[in-house]
């Protein structure tokens, strides 16, 4: 069982099923994202993502991720940014395998 600790409003947690290319669920919370998975059966990753704002400026703030080279304000990096401190649930048939965050 996972228990998540903390909700707010400035997050979303959005689903994207196993060999999908396009997510297929928008959470306001842990909780429903899990209900919605599990009665569904899916498997796939849930992955908590900051509201009204990208994955690279959210963690540039936060201060997980510095710019290095020119590279890193290419907009094809900025556009496919996910950073390893954003939470990812792993579901199997909707059953939690585990709970990640890279620090």
């Amino acid at each position: 069982m996972v228990v998540f600790m903390s909700h707010s409003s400035d997050r979303v947690f959005i689903f994207n099923s196993n060999k999908s290319c396009f997510s297929s669920a928008v959470f306001s919370s842990f909780p429903l994202a899990n209900i919605w998975i599990e009665k569904n059966a899916l498997s796939g990753v849930l992955t908590e993502y900051p509201l009204n704002q990208g994955s690279y400026d959210w963690a540039v703030e936060q201060g997980y991720f510095k710019v290095k080279s020119p590279i890193d304000r290419a907009p094809v990096f900025i556009g496919s940014f996910i950073s390893t401190y954003q939470k990812r649930w792993h579901f199997i048939d909707g059953e939690v395998l585990q709970e990640t965050v890279d620090q």
